[in-house]
């Protein structure tokens, strides 16, 4: 069979010539000389300046670069032109390296073959189309005349790099490299190209050449330079030749290939090629549109255990695991592997049972322009295909616990957020709704909630509420929480399972933590866990749950101190109300409210009458009985806005915000007829009748500062002294 002038055998042999390569490399000569010492340079001098600079734009030191280094004054002229014609050059990478390789296939230069060939394949271009590059004849006038025929539909000059335009590329590269090479017809191509492409694409087209013009006529200066230490080079010369061996020749010197291309010199390789077809350690093999193996190398007994004749009496279909028998309708199918080229991986049964994966490459054979079988190499990736599952499920690891770490940090910031706040808050209710802004990022729960037991510890009351609040229970009794009862955290585990807490929804919705939060041997409450269905509670989820539990414990038992002292420092502790200091405080804060609102404030001064009476009658409990009865009264029948304090001993003051002279009144008058009805008993005997002396002043009518409104109600209090008790007086 032929394919493209080459007969079966031949194209058998050339595409197995990679892993053939790999096993003779320390014995075949490549054609690369070893790279010649780098000259000696001064440290800190231009040329090791200029080196650096190459370095640092390029990625590394060019082998061609190397003789010059010696040289400053050379080295500058090289970099500055492959600087200006590569480095710089806004034309496409791939469209250089095509182009920097026809050029140094019209110049045999065997450095630039190699390094422009095994670059291209970096780009991503084939083996084959390197091959089919380099066996471009250098164009003639007719082609120069086809190309600017082709080209002269386009715009002139081009804005725009159209390099999706079907012949534009392959049409420039011929009109430089007749200018390169200086055939007949330049003259055209110059002008052609100058006219299509204008000067933003011309100028750079014209650095690149000059840039190679220079590297090709040092390079002819420099046999000596070996490309095996160029990057590209190390990376892609052997799977470049593994897959088309025929560039291996190619590499090695092609100026004589060229020369015996021309002359259709080839059978003299069909030998070397046939053995190096026995010897490759991939399978190498043809098979027909019915599956047939028609030839096989002896690589198939080493990697599946079928000797040679073995396999030439199997099918395709018979060789394919289970999982991967559906490809035998694409292998033989003579309008897919038949047209094109395929790539892919599959499974193959060995002789033992085991299971090989290949990595197959295949193409059609074709005998008088029609396809009649496929050639195939398949490399047995079995272990480099368990080792990336290996890494895979590695990396998957990594990855998990890299972002579970990533998600703990998260989660501890927000917690010493939540934690800042709270020591910043002043009340517990303010705790309550800063806890709730965290808690319900760090837990989306189903639903969460904080609960607190009550002064009476006789049950336990929701203060905070995040997710769904119908599952949550708004006070329960504390031995319905198994969590309370045991004092220590109670995780259900899912839906149906484990001791459901009775204040818990039954069936439980999903499953769920009560972690009971404990301060100086004391629980003050509970926090209430219901994760979601799609959110597993992990240990370490659990174990944050109860950090944050410990967090809250502790703020609100600083809070609940802070309250307590708080409470003491401004509140008379016989009666319950504001004492004296906070009533000045107060005063003046309200006072300074109502001016900048320019509303009124209403104050009440008020003195139990004969209280020395009730102390020498009835003695000073008696007294303090009745203060507290008082304080009960004022407690009960005022607003939350309004401010009740004990003023001193039998005196007592009230605030009204907003309070004008009538409304101020009137609530004196209200609390005179309330007093009038105490009804006080001390150890079963009634204390009598009960009535105080009012006085009232408003702001800003009696006093525009805190002193002269005291002052004025005071003095209207003194007034119904005077007059007889038992009444109300307007300051005036």
């Amino acid at each position: 069979m032929e394919q493209e002038g080459r007969t079966d055998g031949e194209l058998e042999a050339l595409w197995g010539k990679l892993e053939e390569l790999k096993r003779l490399e320390p014995e075949i000569d490549f054609g690369l000389e070893p790279e010649p010492p780098v000259p000696a340079t001064a440290p800190g001098g231009e040329a090791a300046r200029i080196r650096a600079e190459i370095e640092e734009r390029v990625g590394f030191l060019p082998p061609c670069f190397i003789p010059a280094l010696g040289f400053p004054d050379i080295l500058e002229d090289l970099w500055r032109r492959y600087r200006a014609g590569v480095c710089d050059s806004p034309l496409p990478e791939l469209f250089r390296e095509k182009l920097l390789l026809r050029l140094a296939r019209a110049t045999a230069s065997p450095y630039f073959v190699v390094t422009h060939a095994c670059s291209l394949r970096e780009l991503g271009v084939s083996a084959r189309a390197v091959r089919e590059l380099l066996e471009l004849p250098e164009p003639d006038t007719g082609e120069i005349e086809r190309a600017l025929s082709a080209l002269a539909g386009l715009e002139h000059p081009l804005c725009a790099w159209p390099g999706d335009t079907p012949g534009f590329e392959e049409g420039v590269s011929t009109l430089a490299l007749a200018l390169f090479l200086g055939i007949p017809g330049a003259e055209r191509a110059t002008a052609g190209l100058k006219d299509l492409l204008g000067d933003s694409w011309y100028l750079p087209l014209m650095l690149l050449l000059s840039s190679a013009r220079g590297a090709h006529m040092w390079m002819e200066a420099h046999p000596e330079i070996g490309s095996e230490s160029h990057p590209a080079v190390r990376a892609h010369f052997l799977p470049l030749v593994n897959q088309e061996p025929l560039l291996l020749e190619i590499f090695h010197n092609p100026a004589e290939y060229f020369r015996r291309a021309g002359n259709g010199e080839k059978k003299e390789r069909e030998g070397l090629y046939r053995e190096m077809f026995e010897n490759a350690s991939d399978i190498i093999y043809t098979h027909d549109f019915e599956g047939r193996i028609r030839s096989i190398n002896r690589a198939i007994e080493r990697i599946a255990g079928y000797t040679r004749p073995e396999a030439l009496e199997m099918n395709i279909s018979d060789l394919l695991t289970p999982e991967f028998a559906h490809l035998v309708e694409t292998l033989t199918d003579p309008q897919v592997a038949g047209e094109i080229p395929l790539n892919y991986e599959l499974e193959i049964s060995a002789k033992d049972g085991g299971r090989i994966i290949l990595e197959v490459s295949t193409r059609p054979l074709f005998r008088e322009g029609k396809a009649v079988a496929v050639q195939g190499i398949a490399r047995d990736v079995t272990a480099r295909k368990r080792a990336e599952a290996q890494l895979h499920e590695a990396n998957q690891k990594l990855e998990a616990w890299v972002g579970e770490l990533e998600q703990r940090t998260r989660e501890m910031a927000m917690l010493n957020e939540m934690g800042d706040i709270l020591r910043a808050c002043l009340t517990t209710e303010e705790a309550y709704g800063a806890i709730v802004r965290v808690a319900q990022q760090i837990f989306p729960a189903k639903v969460g909630a904080l609960y607190i037991i009550s002064p009476a510890r006789d049950s336990v009351e929701a203060k905070a509420v995040w997710g769904d609040p119908s599952l949550a229970e708004s006070s329960f009794p504390p031995a319905e929480c198994w969590a309370l009862r045991r004092g220590r955290t109670h995780w259900v585990e899912h839906a149906g399972s484990g001791l459901v807490c009775r204040h818990v929804h039954h069936p439980a919705p999903a499953g769920y933590m009560c972690i009971p939060m404990m301060a100086q041997s004391e629980a003050l409450g509970m926090l209430h866990l219901m994760h979601p269905d799609s959110m597993k509670m992990t240990e370490s989820r659990q174990r944050l749950a109860v950090t944050m539990s410990e967090h809250i414990a502790m703020a609100l038992s600083n809070l609940r101190l802070h309250e307590t002292l708080r409470s003491q420092s401004i509140r008379d502790p016989l009666t319950g109300l504001f004492n004296r200091r906070f009533m000045e405080e107060s005063l003046e804060l309200e006072m300074r409210r109502a001016a900048r609102n320019q509303r009124p404030l209403g104050m009440i001064m008020m003195d139990l009458d004969h209280f020395k009476y009730f102390n020498d009658t009835f003695g000073h409990e008696a007294g303090d009985l009745l203060l507290k009865e008082l304080g009960k009264l004022l407690r009960s029948n005022i607003r939350g806005e309004d401010i009740a304090c004990r003023y001193g001993g039998e005196e007592f003051t009230l605030i009204l915000p907003e309070g004008n002279s009538a409304v101020t009144r009137q609530r004196a008058e209200f609390f005179k007829e309330a007093i009038q009805r105490l009804d006080v008993h001390y150890r079963g005997i009634p204390l009598g009748r009960v009535t105080a002396s009012m006085g009232v002043a408003v702001f800003p009518d009696h006093g525009r500062t805190a002193q002269e409104l005291v002052e004025a109600a005071d003095k209207a209090l003194y007034h119904s002294k005077n007059a007889g008790r038992d009444r109300v007086t307007l300051a005036e």
